[in-house]
């Protein structure tokens, strides 16, 4: 995991706008709303707060990273503390995977645990993503949160659920990645997840693990796909 990941192909971007910008017409005038954390999350709060602007609303965000906070506090929307917020009526974020019942698999930007506070809680999860993160089933590496002193009885757990190879995730210096919480992190490939719900609740039980990327328990209720030719098209409701 130490290697930097691959460029995007050329349409990425295209696609990730445009579900970012799709995404826009689910905010209404007035509401506290979940802000993600990753590029097509970036995408988002940049246009939030544009639109945010020029229509006078009245938002409330919570964000689920320290990036994403620092940087809608830059561009001038109203970021507060998850326990000012009574409740959340949307968040938006993006996914690593998606399968067709709205599953997902999240955290490859580091911020899964809190994330899932914020989109376990929220009334409504809006997720947004470029077209090549929709999938049949779930079979991408799992990101796991972990105490690092618990690094060598994690990794065991995992095994003996099945993870058929667990890489821990690092820098490109070598030294382990570390999340906004202080904790390590490792990325364990199960292959094809017959029941990411069970899985979910399995990995968490392992001693020393806080959080992992598996979305199961709470599905998506909606899901944008931007499209190559800068459409959008969605899944759910």
């Amino acid at each position: 995991m130490s290697k930097s990941a691959p460029s995007s192909p050329p349409w990425a971007e295209t696609a990730k706008f445009a579900a970012a910008q799709e995404a826009l017409k689910y905010v209404p005038a007035s509401m506290s709303i979940g802000l993600g954390t990753g590029s097509t999350s970036s995408l988002f709060i940049q246009l939030l707060a544009e639109h945010a602007r020029k229509n006078n609303l009245q938002l409330k965000c919570t964000a689920t990273s320290k990036k994403s906070e620092e940087l809608a506090k830059s561009l001038g929307l109203n970021v507060v503390e998850l326990g000012q917020l009574d409740s959340i009526d949307l968040a938006v974020d993006g996914a690593d995977q998606v399968d067709s019942r709205r599953r997902l698999i999240k955290g490859y930007g580091g911020a899964h645990t809190r994330e899932k506070v914020v989109e376990y809680a929220t009334k409504r999860l809006l997720i947004i993503s470029d077209h090549s993160k929709k999938s049949k089933k779930l079979d991408k590496p799992v990101p796991v949160e972990f105490l690092p002193f618990a690094q060598k009885r994690v990794e065991e757990g995992l095994k003996s659920l099945g993870a058929k190879d667990v890489q821990l995730r690092k820098n490109a210096d070598g030294t382990p990645f570390s999340t906004d919480n202080g904790f390590f992190m490792f990325h364990a490939d199960f292959g094809e997840i017959k029941n990411p719900k069970k899985l979910e609740e399995q990995i968490n039980g392992i001693e020393g693990v806080l959080e992992n990327g598996l979305f199961a328990k709470r599905p998506a209720d909606l899901v944008i796909f931007g499209q190559a030719d800068g459409s959008a098209k969605t899944m759910g409701n």
